[in-house]
Order: C-alpha cells, then structure tokens, then sequence
C-alpha cells in the first residue's frame, strides 16, 4: 500500500535532474537583473536632492503607481531600491514559479510521461507537492538574492529580510495558483493562460489601486506583499493574507487533483465546428489557428504594455532634472527635453522588441510540441511536405512578430498622445518599432535552425532569447566587450530614434534570417520526427 504522496522526493531529484540548466538560467538571469538594479541605485542617488527629486517626480505619478504599486518610504534610499526593482522582481518570480509548475504537473501529463511514472509506485498527490516543493525552493532562492543584495547595498537589515519575505511569498502563492489552473485546464497552454491571467489580474488590481489610493491594493496578493511597507513602518501581518491565501488555493488544488481524472480537467476544451474553413486545409492556415489563441493574448499584452511606456514620457525630463547623473549615463544633458524622449524611446523600442522574441520563439517551437503531441506526424500523412509545414510555422511567427511590432508602435503613440497631447506620432513610433523588427526575426529563425537541425535542444533557442534579454537591461551597466554584446542581433541595429536609421544592417540580418530558415528546413526534411 502506498499514500497519496509516495515518491515525491524521487520526482523532486528527477525535477532537479532535468532542470538542471533551466534552473540556473533561472536564477542567473532573474536573480542578475534585481540585484544589479539594488546594487546601482544606492550610486545613483547619493545626495538628499536627488532623493528628493526621485520621491517629487515618480513617486507622484500615477503611471508609476499603476506599474509599481505605492511604495512606502519613497523618499529614502531603500524605498527608491525597493520601488526600482520591484515590477522585474515580483512580476518575474510568478512567472518563473507559473511556468515551472505548469511545466513539471500538466506538461508531464499532457505528453503521457506522467502516465508512465504513476504506472510504478506513485502517489496521486506525488507530482503536485514536487512541483510545489520545486517552486517555493526557487522562489525562496530569488527572495534571498534580492535580500542579500539589499543588504550588500547598506540598506537596512529589517527593510531587506521584509521585502524578501514578501516577495517570496508572493511567489509561492503564484505557485499554487498554477497548479489550480493544472487541475482546471486539460493543455499546459490553457493552464498558462489561466495562470497568467490570475497574474496579469493581481497586478492590474494592485496598479489600479495604488493610482487611486483606495481599498483595491488589498484585494490583489501583489498589494499584500508590498502593504509589508519595507524600508517604511515595516509590518508583517500582511504576509499572513499571503499565507492563508495560499493554504486556500493548495487545499483546492489537492481537492481537484483528487476528484478529476487522469490527463483531464474542469474546463473541457469546446467541440470544434462540424466543416472546417478553406484556410484549414492549408497549411498556413492551420498553423495560425493552432497558434491563434497565444497571437491575440502576445497582442493584448504588448499594446497594453506600450501604451503604459507611452503614458510614462513626460515625466522622463523631471526625472532626470531631478538627477542629472541619469542624464550623463545616458549621455544627454538634462536641458535637452526632446533628446531625453528620443533616448527613452529608443530604449523602449528596443525593450519591447526584445520581449516579443518571446513570442517569436514560443510560436516556433510548436513545431517540437507538435511532434511531441504526434499530431504532426498526421498532418505530415497527408498531402501536406515537411517544407510547407516548417515554413508554415515561419510564417506564422514572423507575420505575428510584424503584427505585434505594429500594434506595439500604435499603442506607443497612444500613450505619448495621452501623456504629451500629441497625437501626431503613429507613423514615427510605428517606423521605430519596426526598425528593430530584423532583430525579432533573426532570432526566431535561429529558432527554426534547432528546430530543424536540434529537436531535443530547443533550450538553445531560448538561450538566445536571455542572452539577449540579458544584453538588453545590462549590457551598458555591467560594460560587457563588443564580442559579447554581438552575440544580440539587436547590438548591431541602429538605436532610433536617438540614433539615425541605417538600412544596412537590418537588410543584412534579413539575409541571415533567411538563411537560418532554409538551414532549419533542411534538417527537418533530413530527420526523423521527434528525435536528432
């Protein structure tokens, strides 16, 4: 006889085993990205003033509010640290969390591995407590890091352990979030959508909230972790909310896993139409309504994102009047207010594209879960080649990066519209967004290349996907050489619209692009499906 939880130690050393170097890059790049923004804003506002004008400036605007919450103590040091690293370090510890529970609970039983395990000694609960287990250890481990580097910074050792432990628990309650939408969704993507809205719901209602200052903080657990007041009247009872909101959402998941059958879930997929449409027996057709659902859900995000960025511009000049060291980082004076926009834009342009790679890849990838799945072997039966598959799925992915590219420049100019009264921007914001969009597709058709050539390596084309998202936030703080800042194809694009454009290097990338498609098809046409 075995109980419920039987063998989850042996799956928490499998997890370990096969996250072994998404873990790290886990770490690395989340954990390298708060810590550098702590350990840099202690340097930048070293004088009473510039903390002054820092609290008049952002912790006055409305936007920073919707994006960052209210954060106690703005006018000190380690209110300005905590407010800095706080939209990377909580929005990216549940989405680390998300993706890893969803990855090791619903993933293991939508490919038929979670069968195959709960065939030997492996109690029903087993998988669910590892992927918890798993998740707080990280979260846990990101709490550390952004306390420590807190601490490294000289600020003070009650403020730091309180922001800590806020966002690690911010975190583990995320975690239990996904593994209820494992329990309700019967694809892994349809639990990621879940649990990236219950994310993108907590964040709004905490951001709206705060731009209100009302009671609406207190019904999202990002208001809770930041109602901890770190750095400020430090108080601990609102971790309690997170906790028990926690214990709540475990004791549903385990109810759920325990009351649903295997591989199924609550939420039953609809039956689709009875006649397909034309475009279904095309190829390009059914790889976009395959991908349909994620393209609307990237779009709606993006645009939001950028109508935020745009919103944001007109406080950019107080803020560097207010410290003009920022200025000189970024090589513009103070004075100079439409310099100061045009280098703002150019870093959000850039920002945004890097974050549509995301995207790029994700809807590249689908090849390999495809295969995995076998659905691709069926259409593969039919008349359709293996070219017109993979170059379907290219197609796909780079029309969505375009679309997105498009909506991410409209929804820029709304914002500037909104925030500076001119509505005259779509056509400049639309060009410069575009201007980085041969960055996007270099980068997924490197996608397609290991697709193609690598299936069972498809890490590496996430690898890029941080190496250069890692270039992006801190190539210029941490001075890496030119060799490797040119590992990111978007090094070598011109910054607009700081910069002027040049067609070169964008038309060259477009080559290389091109090439790196032709190379993945190749190897696709050369394998076997679903191995090297």
């Amino acid at each position: 006889m075995s109980s419920a939880s039987t063998g989850t130690g042996h799956l928490v050393r499998l997890i370990l085993r096969r996250d072994r170097v998404q873990l790290p890059l886990w770490i690395v790049g989340l954990g390298g990205m708060i810590a550098s923004s702590a350990l840099a804003v202690p340097g930048v506002y070293n004088t009473p003033e510039k903390v002054a004008g820092y609290a008049a400036s952002v912790g006055a605007s409305p936007v920073s509010h919707l994006m960052s919450g209210r954060q106690a103590a703005i006018d000190t040091i380690g209110g300005i640290t905590a407010n800095e690293v706080s939209q990377v370090a909580q929005l990216g510890v549940c989405l680390m969390v998300m993706f890893q529970v969803v990855r090791h609970t619903r993933t293991e039983e939508e490919t038929g591995r979670a069968e195959l395990l709960r065939s030997t000694v492996l109690g029903r609960h087993a998988a669910t407590l590892a992927a918890l287990g798993y998740a707080v250890f990280t979260a846990l481990l990101i709490g550390c890091i952004t306390a420590g580097t807190m601490l490294a910074a000289g600020l003070a050792a009650t403020g730091s352990l309180n922001y800590g432990v806020g966002l690690t628990l911010l975190g583990i309650c995320y975690a239990a979030v996904a593994l209820v939408a494992a329990q309700l969704s019967t694809s892994a993507r349809g639990a990621l959508g879940i649990a990236g809205t219950a994310i993108a719901a907590g964040y709004l209602v905490r951001g709206l909230g705060a731009m209100q200052d009302n009671a609406l903080v207190w019904l999202s657990p990002f208001g809770w972790a930041q109602l901890m007041n770190a750095f400020g009247a430090e108080r601990w009872w609102p971790a309690l909310l997170l906790a028990v909101a926690t214990a709540g959402l475990l004791s549903l998941a385990g109810y759920l896993t325990a009351h649903r059958d295997f591989g199924g879930g609550l939420v039953q997929p609809r039956p689709g139409h009875p006649r397909g449409t034309r475009a279904l027996g095309t190829s390009f057709g059914l790889a976009l309504r395959l991908q349909r659902g994620t393209l609307i859900g990237w779009a709606v995000g993006l645009f939001v994102l950028a109508l935020i960025y745009g919103a944001v511009i007109p406080t950019i000049p107080d803020l560097v009047k207010s410290n003009p060291d920022i200025g000189k980082y970024i090589g513009v004076s103070a004075d100079a207010e439409q310099e100061l926009i045009d280098a703002f834009l150019r870093y959000i342009h850039l920002f945004m594209a890097v974050v549509s790679t995301a995207f790029a890849v994700s809807s590249v990838l689908r090849l390999r879960s495809e295969e995995e799945s076998g659905r691709a072997e069926l259409v593969l039966s039919t008349g359709v080649s293996r070219t017109a598959w993979v170059a379907a799925t290219a197609a796909v992915a780079g029309l969505g990066a375009l679309g997105l590219t498009l909506l991410m420049g409209i929804g820029l100019a709304l914002g500037y519209g909104l925030g500076m009264g001119q509505w005259n921007q779509v056509a400049a914001q639309v060009a410069g967004q575009l201007a980085y969009l041969p960055g996007v597709l270099v980068v997924a058709a490197f996608a397609v290349a290991v697709a193609g050539l690598l299936p069972r390596r498809s890490l590496l084309a996430w690898l890029l996907v941080a190496a250069v998202f890692f270039q992006t936030m801190l190539g210029e703080t941490l001075r890496l050489p030119n060799a490797v800042d040119a590992v990111s194809p978007f090094w070598h694009l011109p910054g607009v619209p700081d910069e002027p454009f040049d067609l070169s290097p964008g038309l060259v990338e477009l080559l290389i692009a091109a090439a790196l498609i032709m190379i993945g098809v190749w190897g696709y046409r050369r394998r076997d499906l679903a191995s090297n």
